[in-house]
């Protein structure tokens, strides 16, 4: 059912004390000394970005340090990969719709104007098609479903006339593509070409450097080490030591390695669950990227670094998606059907004088109006985003003054925060962070402007959080159900019944009289149904307890099983998770965050932070259909919806980087509707499968959420898992002092071996 739900809000916990500011910093930089990255779209470009962070205080990742012993054939990347400032890339390689616009404005003109160096691609390596032009120009479309799709026949100059483009706010003015970036007269040569070596200093976007490429790829500040400390390098770009599986999306990690199906028509995306460390989808596989980086041979003959495997490359050339292998190197005119890229971007620095405010505000120890009248309290807050200014040149010169000054500075840099992301080695959910908001003050609530809405008052939230982000997925449902059911029947867990609306299969049990199921490849991530809200609580208790097998694992942790029960139609059940439990059902107010706060979005009066009404970071309602033709699993029958896994629309997103907040299952909340003779019910919110556009619309307005017993299990209902943010460790402590104290490459044979 739908009720109006009353409003409940979740206590705030206590903000501790500031002792000394020397021991604030300390706190707070062992809290960010592992930058992770924060997506966006963004809105000059359209290019849905990640945040590489500065990392370790400003002081920058470490260089690949090399194997021992040093790989056959030498190590490329040897000293390669450290970047001491903060940058965003592309989450994927340009796609079918972004550069259809770039075409089409490039080439929407009389031949006489066409822009020197483009050559409209081959219709068999992207996704576009071509449509009538003005005055002797071409033109292309995107039928629906190919917008993800990736490019080739990209060439190293193709790529930095793109990136002038986008700094020039694509323009159509014929100047706008001939420079910005780089300057194209100085494009010629052909063995020792004259191209402009580096972007421009200031440009917005550009073809990213080979260092900044290796870390995005394969730099993991997060990686635990034997010896106890954080922050390493991965030999693949997957977040592990071993290469990926080639093959179809649900056979394989990456796309390259199979000709059936075609692998130019999978679109980018598609191994939603295969991540660089900072969130990077497609490292591997559909395109090889290039770089901004120069290999010099001999007589002094150069060519263009590109980087990872490619489309339908034997299994063989997983070997150069390994950190040490180059992908290879060409001409900067070279555009072969396997060449693509992805764009770098600058981050920008906040604004000086508020720096200098802020500082001002934390020294004195008072109470200060922060952006949008948020008040910020004396106690430092924990964002993840605090150091970022200390990478732009601008504040260097702070970085060796006292303690004081420096926690001073930091706080005021935390305004806004940004969801990171990071598969929990614990739970195996890719969570993203949900930070506190404004110098840990929290985010205002909503208010709609009607009165008596259920939703005025709240979503406000001022600590750190972590939240899923996709609904739980089959093959993680499987693992708990099997956990749960492949036991004699005696011990069957109470409240939990197996689902009908999943990816899953039964298979033979390992204990007789229990039950077991498989997952299909390729059903991995199909979301799940039937999920009452008891049984996603025991799930929560099973993650709680390290994933035992032992029956009182599911019983209790966050919630305690023993209280489920009803007196007439109250429920019984613990209201909410127990203090300290490591996974729980989201609250209502961290749910309304995490889908529709964006604390970067930009207001018309020149203030950041804001609610945005539907989940899709927007004001208006996703389109409802199939990936290629809509936005969210909602709103049709053919194809089956329940088949459309989850992440398939990676392109919509909340503000803080949730996939399928639309569409999929109502998601429930721990929060409590109590009408009191009415009944007692838990909430839930988003839209579901199969429901009708208008229905879905509905249901997925900022304001409109929905509520059941918690013993229901509806076809259509799921959740996705909260969980908390841990405290820095003590061994991240060292990183305040730090902060505070003053080869030739080759090439590769492989371009010319295709």
């Amino acid at each position: 059912m739908r009720s109006v739900p009353a409003p409940h809000p979740r206590p705030n916990p206590p903000r501790p004390a500031l002792a000394l500011a020397a021991v604030a910093v300390a706190f707070l930089l062992a809290s960010t000394i592992s930058r992770r990255a924060q997506a966006a779209i963004d809105p000059l470009s359209g290019i849905d970005f990640v945040t590489i962070g500065a990392t370790y205080g400003g002081a920058g990742n470490p260089a690949w340090p090399g194997t021992n012993p040093p790989p056959l054939g030498g190590d490329d990347a040897l000293g390669r990969g450290s970047v001491n400032y903060e940058y965003k890339i592309g989450k994927f390689e340009v796609t079918t719709a972004q550069w259809a616009e770039f075409y089409s404005a490039a080439f929407d003109r009389p031949q006489a104007q066409w822009i020197p160096w483009l050559v409209p691609p081959t219709q068999t390596h992207w996704g576009a098609v071509s449509a009538p032009g003005q005055n002797g120009g071409l033109r292309w479309t995107v039928p629906a479903g190919n917008e993800m799709r990736a490019v080739g026949n990209i060439s190293w100059r193709v790529a930095a006339i793109y990136c002038n483009w986008l700094c020039n706010g694509k323009s159509l003015d014929r100047s706008a593509f001939l420079n910005g970036a780089y300057d194209v007269s100085t494009f010629g040569g052909s063995q020792i070409f004259t191209d402009q070596a580096t972007h421009n200093p200031g440009a917005q976007y550009w073809i990213p450097t080979l260092d900044e490429w290796l870390k995005a790829a394969h730099f993991d500040p997060n990686k635990a080490n034997p010896d106890g400390t954080t922050g390493g390098w991965w030999l693949y770009s997957n977040g592990t030591d071993s290469p990926l599986i080639p093959g179809p999306p649900g056979v394989g990690q990456a796309n390259f390695g199979f000709v059936v199906p075609n692998a130019f028509a999978i679109p980018l995306g598609a191994y939603p669950n295969v991540q660089s460390p900072w969130g990077l989808f497609d490292v591997a596989g559909a395109t090889a990227e290039w770089t901004e980086g120069i290999e010099t041979g001999g007589q002094g003959i150069k060519w263009r670094v590109y980087e990872g495997s490619f489309w339908n490359s034997a299994i063989g050339y997983s070997i150069n998606d390994s950190v040490f292998t180059f992908g290879g190197a060409d001409y900067p005119t070279f555009d072969s059907f396997d060449l693509g890229f992805r764009i770098a971007s600058a981050v920008p620095t906040p604004p000086s004088a508020f720096v200098l405010a802020a500082a001002g505000s934390l020294l004195a120890r008072r109470r200060r109006k922060a952006v949008g009248d948020a008040r910020i309290a004396a106690p430092l807050p924990r964002d993840e985003s605090l150091v970022h200014f200390l990478r732009a040149p601008a504040h260097r010169t702070f970085r060796r003054v006292t303690a004081a000054g420096v926690a001073a500075l930091l706080a005021g840099a935390a305004v806004t925060d940004s969801a990171s992301a990071a598969i929990d080695p614990l739970s195996g959910i890719d969570f993203v962070t949900i930070g506190a908001t404004y110098g840990g003050a929290g985010n205002p609530a909503y208010q709609s402007g009607i009165p008596n809405e259920p939703v005025n008052g709240r979503g406000s939230v001022n600590y750190q959080y972590k939240i899923g982000r996709m609904e739980v997925t089959t093959a993680q449902w499987v693992e708990f159900f099997n956990a749960a059911f492949d036991r004699p029947q005696a011990d069957w867990i109470p409240f939990v019944i197996p689902p009908d609306f999943w990816g899953a299969v039964s298979t033979a049990p390992n204990t007789p009289g229990g039950l077991r199921w498989s997952v299909p490849a390729g059903n991995e991530l199909r979301p799940v149904g039937d999920i009452s809200w008891r049984m996603a609580a025991i799930y929560c208790n099973w993650l709680c307890n390290d994933k035992s097998l032992d029956r009182s694992a599911f019983l209790n942790g966050a919630y305690d099983v023993s209280t489920f029960g009803f007196s007439g139609n109250r429920f019984t059940d613990q209201a909410a998770h127990t203090p300290g439990a490591k996974y729980w059902i989201p609250t209502w107010d961290e749910w309304l965050k995490a889908a529709h706060f964006d604390p970067n979005k930009a207001n018309p009066d020149g203030s950041t932070g804001g609610w945005w009404l539907y989940s899709n970071t927007s004001d208006t309602a996703p389109v409802y259909g199939p990936p290629g033709v809509g936005q969210a699993n909602a709103g049709f029958n053919t194809p089956n919806p329940f088949t459309i896994p989850l992440g398939a629309y990676p392109s919509v997103q909340s503000p803080w980087g949730l996939l399928d907040v639309a569409g999929g299952t109502n998601e429930w909340t721990e929060s409590i509707v109590d009408l009191s003779a009415g009944g007692r019910y838990r909430m839930f919110d988003g839209s579901r499968w199969g429901e009708d556009p208008l229905q879905s619309q509905a249901a997925d307005v900022l304001r409109s959420p929905g509520s059941d017993f918690p013993h229901v299990a509806a076809f259509n209902t799921g959740f996705r898992i909260a969980s908390a943010d841990p405290a820095p460790s003590m061994g991240a402590l060292g990183a305040a002092s730090f902060l505070l104290t003053p080869r030739p490459c080759r090439r590769s044979p492989r371009s010319a071996a295709r």
